[in-house]
């Protein structure tokens, strides 16, 4: 009997959940991933010079119930800490002021945790956002308020990486339901980075279960005849698939556009800039939230401070040393507050990476979606794919999804409609 085996191309976060949802229950699996190490945007990058960080400052909440499912399989889960529990540091650039401020409505039962300028109209605008029906820009259910520089936009630009004035109401909804439940709002960062806390642990799981995840290996084209893959031509090897063989692609949009051209997906993308400062830290991670300034989050470990400005099209072309200098001068003094040697003045030596295609622009509009079973035996994979926010958990999510939907099929059946065919590649 021939073995049934799935390859899963992308080593992601939606790939390696894919990877653990297929060997979770004795399947088969190999990983295949373009770029020399795993973990896509969701990565510790290891430079020469040792000057180690994480690509960004990546969070969950505890609402997210499918990532947290993963971390506990990995044996990761007490790697993630709450560095806030008395509430998120909120410093607002125009007035010095810094003041906690609680990611869980229940909280703001507390005046000193209530958003600054929350007012009981704000409260039916936050209600009419959570439940909308139809969608819109979140800016336009607002309001020109103070709620909305406040809250509303870092959150926005948080979970969606899209500005207020574009972004999708009901991404935004689909969020903040989940957060709204008693004890959802926790905010949590790996202990020691992504790769430590949660990277290697997933990949050391899957090789146990003997799975196997090749690294420097781009898929270059699918080989496909009567809408199935029957093999993959990837960067030193062709790869031809058994009959009874699945494939899952959890790849970007972009991606699985230049492989399987026919098919509808987003081509509008929002930038993310990281900029990392190398400097003495504190010995516990501190996370702290900044309005009135570029940036919106900076996250604090031992050797150095991550900060982030999301939704970054207005100044991802700008020289990266200007670049790093002006928002270290709109940090610095927050940094200080929490006890930091942070001088305006003085700015620490500092690595900028910008992210041009960091996630899809989630806007209030009908994005193109591809089905995410174009051929018999293939899957798609991504945080990119439906209605929920492109994050960790969707990514999580989707990598599931996929391996659900091929695990009960019979890979020779046709799923593309007729009317819409597929480019087929003569594997011979």
């Amino acid at each position: 009997m021939t073995a049934r085996r799935t390859h899963i191309v992308g080593a992601g976060i939606a790939g390696l959940s894919a990877a653990l949802a297929v060997t979770a229950e004795g399947g088969e699996a190999i990983v295949y991933e373009g770029a020399p190490q795993v973990g896509g945007r969701c990565r510790t990058i290891q430079p020469t010079d040792g000057f180690v960080h994480d690509n960004g400052t990546h969070v969950l909440f505890s609402a997210n119930g499918r990532a947290l499912e993963l971390l506990k399989a990995i044996g990761a889960r007490d790697r993630w800490i709450e560095p806030e529990p008395k509430g998120l540091p909120l410093y607002d650039g125009r007035t010095g002021e810094l003041r906690r401020v609680g990611l869980s409505p229940w909280s703001w039962l507390l005046p000193s945790r209530r958003p600054h300028g929350l007012t009981l109209p704000d409260l039916a605008r936050i209600l009419r956002l959570v439940f909308t029906a139809k969608d819109c820009p979140v800016a336009s259910i607002i309001g020109d308020r103070p709620i909305m520089s406040s809250l509303i936009e870092p959150l926005t630009v948080a979970v969606l990486n899209t500005p207020p004035a574009q972004a999708s109401s009901q991404r935004l909804a689909c969020a903040l339901r989940r957060l709204i439940r008693p004890g959802a709002g926790r905010l949590l960062v790996a202990r020691n980075g992504l790769s430590e806390d949660l990277i290697e642990p997933a990949v050391a799981t899957i090789e146990r279960r003997g799975a196997a995840v090749h690294t420097g290996q781009r898929l270059r084209r699918l080989l496909t005849s009567q809408e199935r893959v029957i093999g993959l031509a990837l960067t030193d090897r062709t790869v031809m698939l058994g009959p009874d063989d699945r494939v899952i692609l959890a790849l970007p949009p972009y991606e699985v556009e230049r492989l399987l051209p026919t098919l509808p997906v987003p081509t509008t993308f929002e930038p993310i800039v990281n900029v990392h400062y190398r400097m003495k830290g504190l010995a516990s991670p501190r996370f702290i939230g900044f309005t009135g300034t570029l940036a919106q989050w900076a996250l604090v470990r031992p050797s150095h401070v991550s900060v982030t400005v999301s939704a970054a099209d207005a100044v991802v072309d700008l020289n990266a040393a200007d670049l790093a200098a002006r928002i270290w001068r709109d940090v610095a003094p927050a940094l200080h507050s929490l006890g930091l040697d942070a001088d305006s003045n003085r700015q620490p030596e500092s690595r900028v990476l910008k992210e041009k295609r960091a996630t899809i622009r989630q806007a209030a509009e009908e994005l193109p979606q591809p089905p995410l079973r174009p051929l018999s035996n293939l899957a798609l994979a991504g945080d990119w794919l439906g209605s929920l926010p492109a994050t960790i958990e969707s990514a999580v999510m989707a990598g599931e999804h996929a391996a659900s939907l091929l695990r009960h099929t019979r890979c020779t059946r046709p799923s593309v409609p007729r009317d819409r065919p597929l480019k087929t590649e003569d594997a011979a």
